[in-house]
């Protein structure tokens, strides 16, 4: 809809996200729609893709592969690293029971937010899991919320102690509970160490585990489950998740070689699993939660050791590097100082403006409204900030997201017939 804020972002060059039809929130959606377990109170499927593509299915896949936007998709593409997605994509290009969509993430651009949002088809705003770190009330702390577990560590979750239910602090049901209601099944395929965490037991917990120690493992399990089929005729969801293209983005950037060979990988083994499938009755879609503006170290904002703006705060910094979340009662105070000290490098936002313009998504706001901060300091071109520092260290990454850059925003979404 027309918004000031949204025009000013987009005069700057930023991406807001679609959550109407054409984002990932929409893959979700889709993926209930298709099962036959999507209701009113849903998001829109993806509006493009095409109905050929959804009759008799019988069964959905959903690739994530963490980090590959889609501005690197085209990349890899050109220089022939990834063969068999290129493979897809022509196959999308003749018409030939497939279908390239270039589509949005959600806002900010981030694993936890994303990944959330593809286990319940709800948008950052409803389900509360707003970024890689969030303070929260309930433990008067900056959390990690992959693992919901104090900020400034590397390891442990609030949940360790069993007397804290993680079931407790769910805001919205997960599609998995939802397909199970309605007689279908489900399966998540991630790395083991996955299974126990805060986000697999708080989002996952009513789908079947597949779990992999090595990459290269995720495509033997997507092969034995779509050769077994162990749901029998009900409709089945799989999701697939692969790792390394993230992380090696945000170590070597996503120009690297590193970054590279690590889709090549994912690309092998994608064809491993699937390649010799003819189209049949099941839906794959390949897509993104994120993908990655190239940053420089040497450029890093060290927001953490700002002891001036620390002072004009309520509660320590979170948010992600590219989108510092700021809980403050000086608002243009803490926005006079960045804009002093850093000039023409933060694009602020204010809180109430933001949910407003529908950037987080949609429903009540309350959630929302305790765990952003008053101010939003967003970062563009190269830069990004050390908000956090984990066991004493700061990250110094070459790639990064979480901001509203068409590079992180962006992402491919592939669908084809298998």
């Amino acid at each position: 809809m027309p918004n000031a804020l949204i025009d000013r972002l987009r005069a700057r060059g930023f991406v807001p996200p679609d959550y109407d039809g054409g984002g990932l929130v929409n893959v979700a959606a889709t993926v209930l729609d298709v099962l036959g377990v999507r209701d009113e109170t849903d998001p829109p499927p993806l509006r493009a893709l095409e109905p050929s593509l959804r009759e008799g299915v019988r069964q959905v896949v959903v690739v994530l592969a963490d980090g590959l936007g889609l501005g690197q998709l085209r990349a890899l593409r050109a220089t022939g690293d990834m063969p068999f997605v290129t493979s897809i994509l022509e196959r999308a290009e003749r018409h030939e029971r497939a279908q390239f969509i270039e589509a949005t993430t959600i806002f900010p651009s981030t694993t936890a937010a994303a990944i959330t949002t593809l286990n319940t088809a709800r948008t950052p705003q409803e389900h509360g899991n707003l970024a890689y770190f969030i303070w929260l009330e309930e433990f008067r702390q900056v959390t990690q919320m992959l693992r919901w577990g104090p900020g400034v560590n590397r390891r442990g979750s609030y949940f360790d102690d069993q007397r804290i239910d993680p079931r407790e602090y769910v805001k919205v049901p997960s599609v998995h509970a939802r397909l199970r209601q309605r007689g279908g099944r489900s399966w998540v395929i991630e790395p083991e160490l996955f299974r126990n965490e805060a986000m697999t037991r708080m989002h996952a917990a009513e789908a079947g585990f597949a779990g992999y120690y090595l990459p290269s493992s995720m495509s033997v399990r997507l092969r034995d489950l779509l050769e077994q089929r162990p749901w029998g005729d009900a409709p089945a969801y799989v999701y697939a998740y692969w790792a390394g293209i993230d992380a090696v983005a945000h170590v070597s950037g996503p120009q690297s070689a590193d970054h590279a060979t690590e889709a090549a990988l994912f690309d092998k083994a994608l064809q491993r699993a699937v390649g010799s499938r003819p189209p049949g009755d099941t839906l794959i879609i390949l897509t993104a939660d994120h993908g990655h503006a190239f940053t420089d170290p040497n450029r890093l904002i060290d927001l953490v050791g700002d002891a001036q703006l620390r002072s004009l705060l309520r509660n320590p910094i979170a948010g992600e590097p590219r989108l510092a979340f700021l809980h403050t009662d000086q608002a243009e105070r803490v926005k006079q100082h960045l804009e002093g000290r850093y000039p023409e490098t933060f694009f602020f936002l204010d809180r109430e403006e933001a949910i407003a313009a529908e950037l987080f998504g949609r429903g009540e706001p309350d959630i929302a409204k305790q765990r952003i901060g008053e101010v939003l300091a967003m970062l563009g071109g190269d830069r990004a900030a050390s908000i956090v520092k984990v066991d004493g260290q700061t990250f110094r990454h070459r790639g990064s997201h979480g901001g509203m850059s068409p590079e992180e925003m962006r992402i491919p979404v592939l669908a084809w017939r298998a």
